[in-house]
């Protein structure tokens, strides 16, 4: 099933229609991804306005509890100044911390004291000593203002939130100034606050102190993000985050930084309170680019299909038939299809009917040149063969043995000759032959002709279906004719065995022909001795150089005694095809 759709697609991917949608597909590609910017600039704008307005929105919530923190640092810096220019006259300086305190109306306490915290002057008597307070320690520490909420201040006895700002004369601190915010003051500000604001605001400094929460009378430990505490999330930027929180609800994070960075405002938004649920949906411009992708490259295909591919199609199963078929009848012209297809098949129709003219011409001379070549090759196999007899003739009215053998080997010769153009005359295609069938011919009338009644002589062949040229074929027939003569001439019975004469003719894998011709001696062959020297051997030298190979020509040594071997390797037919 795999196999069948993997084939498919690769058919279809051959295709006009297909390769019409990959190019259309690139030529939206700017588009769409122009489309794609622009749906993430809409995004990403449409983020940073709802982040912006988040941290606006929680910025709003806090204002009025960060604008009587902010006024109790500047009159901290105000009043120490005076309360430096008093501090060697208690009572004054007493009396302008209680007039501040009267003035202002929000705060309820109001102090100065040395470097070590002794108090040296206050809004109201008291005899405390903040020698041993945490809250100048960190002070000292951080050499900045710090504030803090404390439940049950010591000096006023009721919950406050208290500021503390180091005051320093000529570089070095002379000492501190204390205020105390009532906390239903902070409660007072938040009931007039904007309509809409976070599910619950925390106002913490950057040690993760809190200082002041709302709603105030819920606990929001679960509303806190999971695993964070709130000075993780000090000293950075105005942030916006998704988180889940404690009690595994998800939640929006407005993060504000306040003061220098030494308070910070934590905004809690649930899903419901989230301004960005009265938005419109984001921008749309991606799915009507991926829409218009998908119209265009329908529009196209269907076009395409209309116009070009059906026709297409129609004209090429016209060639198919027109190549593969009978043509008595020409195709037919697409009046329908489009001006230039129209024009295209017009030319086919006339382009078939000239074709299938000049084939049947071309049939009728070929037929008749191939009648006019076995004409010629009969009449030369007829010349050989009278040739032939005439050689005959002569052989058996020359007196001298020389002769007689001489003339005899040239009828031999002769009538192989006339044995290939007899087979050329009847085969069905002048330009191949069978070798094999050719050889075994010649094998059987050489050695009808060569052998007397009765002798002794095995001779076994073993033709592979060869197929060659008639350049290769005469070559080879020839030089197989003399080296049958030779084995004729020099076979003889080994001791304890049979003369024996093998002729094989094999076909390689790779397209090379072998011919080898084996005849058994009587005796072991000497150098010189056998064909060497003679006649023979250097027309099978000839022949195997027109066969662009040589000839290996020997004494061997078989299981049945000495003998004598002609072989060759040449390239056939189907091997220079190959390699051409």
């Amino acid at each position: 099933m795999l196999t069948r759709l993997v084939a498919r697609l690769r058919a279809m991917s051959g295709g006009l229609g297909f390769r019409l949608l990959i190019m259309l597909t690139l030529a939206l590609v700017p588009l769409g991804m122009i489309a794609v910017m622009q749906n993430n600039r809409a995004e990403s704008e449409a983020r940073r306005s709802a982040e912006t307005a988040l941290l606006g929105l929680t910025f709003e919530s806090i204002s009025g509890e960060l604008a009587l923190i902010q006024s109790a640092f500047g009159s901290a810096d105000a009043l120490g100044s005076a309360a430096l220019d008093n501090r060697d006259e208690p009572e004054e300086c007493d009396k302008a911390l209680a007039d501040f305190i009267d003035g202002a109306g929000l705060f309820i306490f109001a102090g100065f004291t040395d470097p070590d915290g002794a108090m040296l002057c206050a809004s109201e008597e008291t005899d405390a000593d903040l020698s041993d307070a945490d809250l100048l320690e960190r002070v000292r520490d951080r050499d900045e203002p710090v504030i803090e909420l404390d439940p049950d201040w010591e000096i006023t006895d009721r919950s406050a939130l208290v500021i503390a700002s180091p005051i320093e004369e000529d570089d070095e601190l002379a000492g501190f100034v204390i205020f105390a915010l009532p906390l239903y003051a902070m409660d007072f500000v938040r009931e007039f606050g904007q309509e809409r604001e976070p599910s619950h605001s925390i106002l913490f400094t950057r040690s993760g102190d809190v200082i002041s929460t709302a709603p105030g009378d819920e606990d929001i430990t679960d509303e806190l993000p999971a695993g964070r505490d709130l000075d993780s999330f000090a000293g950075g930027e105005r942030t916006v985050l998704r988180q889940t929180s404690a009690g595994g609800d998800g939640r929006t994070y407005t993060v504000v930084p306040l003061i220098e960075e030494r308070l910070y405002a934590l905004g809690i938004w649930s899903d419901e309170d989230l301004p960005s649920r009265d938005q419109p949906p984001a921008s749309s411009t991606l799915g009507f680019a991926v829409l218009v992708w998908l119209v265009s490259l329908g529009v196209a295909y269907f076009a395409a299909h209309r116009l070009v591919i059906r026709h297409v199609r129609t004209l090429g199963a016209q060639m198919h038939s027109f190549a593969h078929t009978e043509r008595s009848e020409p195709p037919e012209i697409l009046e329908r299809a489009p001006d230039e297809i129209r024009e295209l098949s017009a030319t086919f129709r006339e382009l078939a009917e000239v074709l299938a003219r000049d084939e049947a011409q071309l049939e009728a001379s070929v037929s008749e040149k191939t009648v006019l070549l076995r004409e010629v090759h009969h009449r030369v196999k007829n010349n050989l063969q009278l040739i032939a007899s005439i050689i005959s003739i002569q052989a058996r009215q020359v007196e001298s043995t020389e002769a007689r053998a001489l003339l005899h080997g040239l009828h031999e010769r002769v009538m192989t000759l006339a044995t290939i153009h007899e087979s050329l005359y009847r085969s069905e295609r002048l330009s191949a032959l069978r070798a094999d069938e050719l050889l075994g011919g010649i094998v059987s009338k050489l050695v009808s002709m060569s052998t007397l009644p009765g002798s002794d002589i095995a001779v076994e062949t073993k033709f592979d279906p060869v197929t060659l040229d008639p350049d290769q074929v005469v070559p080879l027939s020839l030089l197989a004719t003399e080296a049958l003569i030779n084995a004729l001439k020099y076979v003889g019975q080994p001791v304890g065995g049979t003369a024996r004469i093998d002729v094989r003719l094999t076909e390689t894998a790779e397209g090379d022909v072998v011919l080898e011709i084996v005849n058994t001696c009587a005796a072991p062959v000497e150098p010189g001795e056998g064909a060497d020297g003679q006649l023979g051997h250097r027309l099978i030298h000839a022949f195997s150089t027109q066969l662009d190979t040589e000839a290996e020509q020997g004494p061997i040594e078989t299981d049945d005694g000495p003998a004598f071997r002609v072989a060759l390797r040449f390239r056939g037919a189907r091997g220079g095809a190959a390699e051409g």
